[in-house]
């Protein structure tokens, strides 16, 4: 914001239509809205930052209205949400099918999958065979899943989050390769650069095939000899690819995957620009997917949190805080497959994110306001304007029998 700008801070109450915002009184993370500044276009928007917890509001005076001009203006168009009864917590305002682009991307998505897992265990395969492996040979692979996620990002997003646990390497790989591709195309990575990253994705981890896998995901912490183990896959997975057909760049992403952009991070303490930007990337990505999928020597993290310790570690300095952001606001705060808790009471889990506001995804309601089981789920658009009476209050653990009983917020492929 530019320091000659005027601007006011004023109560959420006498923000109105009109008015341009420039800051909020909550953190980024907990926004309704992509970016904190916007113009208020209507109600509907000052209820979102209501029902966010916005006291507080910074205006623009000169890109908008100022209080004294609009302040004969009603201010009821601004309506509070009521509770809802009984009767109106048993059934969706609005039902929401799985969108046809994102259901046919579905179907190619999975395709795709097979094909990358396929690809990533041939080339386990030749390397453990000291075989050569061509990197040009994946161009093809990372076309074809930069124009699936042109299409439709949500398809492969939401397979990366099912990867499972019985191949860690291959499915560590797919999920790392999708979401690397589709951020790399969020912050406008240039072409070549994509290519690169999408074949060190494919092969970041290849080094932990000559070291004892079960120090992949153990949950525990490592001791000295074994997290000194677990940081050589490194330069192990460097030495794999000597006789690899890889470019240059590729190697450096590989090589720099576990630098952190404050110097804390192996082999060479690299931060800051010493770092190329691709890496940061890939070091965004690769922690994010060990966290969630349980790859490293501490428990697993529930997508979300995963999230926001990754944003509060960003803005510490040690990841790359635009790659951070970039990251969450693809995802959005509660990315898919996330089990959630409504305020009605309800249980979901979210199926498709909304672009233009990342705290109203599209769910999939299993349980009603008594945490019974419907009978058949229901899909509701929390952004759209009938269904504002429902929002997102936490996030919930599938695997835990008290959230889940009836195993219906275990995340599978939406049909």
């Amino acid at each position: 914001m530019s320091a000659n700008r005027k601007t006011q801070q004023i109560p959420l109450a006498q923000l109105v239509p009109g008015m341009f915002v420039v800051e909020l009184d909550i953190p980024w993370m907990q926004s309704p809205f992509f970016k904190h500044s916007r113009m208020i276009a209507s109600g509907h928007d000052i209820n979102k930052l209501r029902s966010a917890g916005v006291k507080l509001v910074t205006i623009d005076l000169e890109r908008g209205s100022a209080p004294q001009q609009v302040a004969s203006e009603p201010v009821s168009a601004v309506i509070e949400t009521q509770p809802l009864n009984a009767s109106e917590l048993q059934a969706p305002t609005q039902t929401h099918d799985l969108s046809p682009g994102f259901k046919k991307e579905l179907a190619i998505a999975l395709r795709l999958r097979s094909e990358v897992k396929d690809t990533v265990r041939s080339i386990n395969e030749k390397l453990e065979r000291n075989l050569p492996v061509d990197g040009e040979a994946m161009a093809p692979l990372v076309d074809k899943t930069l124009e699936s996620l042109q299409r439709n990002e949500q398809a492969l997003q939401t397979l990366a989050h099912l990867t499972g646990k019985a191949q860690k390497l291959v499915d560590h790989a797919f999920g790392s390769f999708c979401l690397c591709l589709n951020l790399a195309a969020v912050t406008g990575l240039a072409k070549e650069e994509m290519h690169a990253l999408g074949v060190a994705a494919l092969l970041h981890d290849s080094g932990w095939m000559q070291l004892p896998l079960h120090l992949m995901g153990k949950r525990s912490d490592y001791t000295a000899a074994e997290r000194s183990l677990a940081q050589s896959h490194v330069e192990l997975g460097l030495r794999m690819l000597d006789s690899a057909n890889i470019d240059a760049l590729s190697r450096r992403i590989i090589a720099e995957h576990h630098e952190m952009n404050d110097g804390s991070g192996y082999p060479k303490q690299l931060k800051g620009d010493q770092i190329h930007p691709a890496s940061h990337i890939l070091t965004v990505v690769n922690t994010y997917d060990e966290w969630v999928h349980h790859l490293n020597d501490k428990p697993g993290m529930l997508p979300t949190k995963a999230l926001r310790v990754l944003y509060m570690h960003a803005e510490k300095g040690r990841f790359a805080l635009p790659c951070v952001a970039s990251l969450i606001s693809m995802l959005g705060v509660y990315p898919v497959t996330t089990a959630v808790r409504l305020n009605t009471g309800e249980k979901a889990v979210v199926e498709e994110i909304n672009p233009n506001s990342h705290l109203t995804p599209i769910i999939r309601i299993e349980y009603d306001s008594n945490s019974r089981p419907l009978r058949s789920a229901l899909r509701v658009d929390l952004s759209m304007e009938s269904a504002n009476e429902r929002s997102i209050t936490g996030v919930l653990d599938p695997s835990s029998p008290d959230d889940d009983p009836a195993r219906r917020l275990v995340a599978t492929v939406p049909g």
